[in-house]
């Protein structure tokens, strides 16, 4: 049986075939669980190279990384994997252990009880988007923290981030170059920061050029609850949308083809991310490839220099710079 990078309750407990909630229990010493079976668990957890907790006694740091379920697969957890494996990579380096914990709404109150015994954790990474009362559960926790891909709300900790303005301002400026005027924007502004900050980039090129920002070109691409939402297009077509990431721009070409509309030759499309949809794409799309190892590298480091003085203040921003790729869903208007 191969050894895992990192372990997660969960995998203990699929891998005995009983519930998350007795893995805990038995991790965090509690009653409820007879010895041949916490045994068990204890060798398992052993095996894969989990740093049992011996509350309070032990010199190694050990990060819990919080994470969405729904971000622990599929093509748009590929992403957050890649992130999740560059930090615990980075906290390796420096004798750290790490545990994946995901919570939802059924199992938040036992994955805080293990997060608040003694002894367990050091510190916590908290890994893109969290619904709000899995948010502020966690918020709560007295333990130090470091956010990526998200802002911490509280302004008390570390938040490690793609510079998303400035990126996303370079590849509106790109289709200015370009010979583009018309350009719209893909993206529920105000579902998330990175919208929010990709939108005022797009908007901060359209204000310096003089052009006008058309409210009907501005198109959501998912619900309040971040359901995925196919991109309803406006009765007057823009010559290109700059969308807030790759999955939006594969869904918008997908509508633009089913419609007769041809990319890049009738319409632009730009994504964001530079994941699997930006070579899924037909056409492969122009893009803005976010530099998840530098983000797992400062993220693991942030953390680790907390851990190691837990009572000094943070509430730092660190926005790492993302890089335009330049593939075929832009023409050039200009020749």
């Amino acid at each position: 049986m191969a050894v895992k990078n990192s372990i997660s309750m969960q995998d203990i407990a699929d891998e005995l075939n009983i519930s998350k909630v007795t893995v805990s229990k038995a991790l965090n010493g509690k009653d409820g669980v007879g010895e041949e079976l916490k045994k068990k668990i204890f060798d398992l957890a052993e095996h894969y190279g989990y740093m049992l907790p011996d509350y309070g006694q032990r010199k190694a740091k050990k990060v819990g990384i919080i994470m969405s379920d729904r971000f622990n697969s599929g093509d748009v957890g590929k992403f957050y994997m890649g992130m999740y494996e560059r930090i615990i990579n980075e906290l390796r380096k420096s004798s750290c252990s790490s545990m994946m914990i995901t919570p939802n709404h059924d199992s938040l109150k036992g994955d805080i009880e293990t997060l608040e015994t003694k002894g367990m954790f050091d510190g916590l990474i908290l890994l893109g988007i969290l619904d709000r009362e899995v948010r502020e559960a966690i918020d709560a926790v007295s333990l130090p923290k470091v956010y990526v891909d998200i802002y911490d709300e509280t302004h008390k900790s570390d938040s490690v981030v793609t510079e998303n303005v400035y990126s996303s301002y370079d590849m509106t400026n790109y289709l200015i170059q370009m010979g583009y005027r018309e350009i719209g924007f893909v993206g529920t502004v105000g579902a998330t920061t990175s919208i929010t900050d990709r939108y005022v980039g797009y908007l901060r090129v359209l204000l310096e050029n003089h052009l006008q920002a058309n409210s009907e070109w501005c198109i959501p691409d998912r619900s309040e609850d971040g359901v995925a939402l196919e991109p309803v297009l406006p009765e007057r077509l823009p010559q290109a949308f700059v969308c807030n990431c790759d999955e939006t721009a594969f869904r918008l070409v997908k509508v633009l083809k089913r419609q007769g509309i041809r990319v890049p030759e009738d319409l632009a499309v730009t994504g964001f991310d530079n994941d699997i949809y930006a070579e899924l794409c037909e056409p492969q799309l122009t893009t803005v490839a976010v530099n998840i190892e530098e983000i797992g590298k400062v993220a693991a480091r942030r953390m680790v220099r907390y851990m190691e003085n837990p009572k000094k203040r943070g509430g730092e921003v660190y926005r790492v710079p993302g890089k335009m790729i330049v593939r075929d869903s832009v023409r050039d208007l200009t020749r």
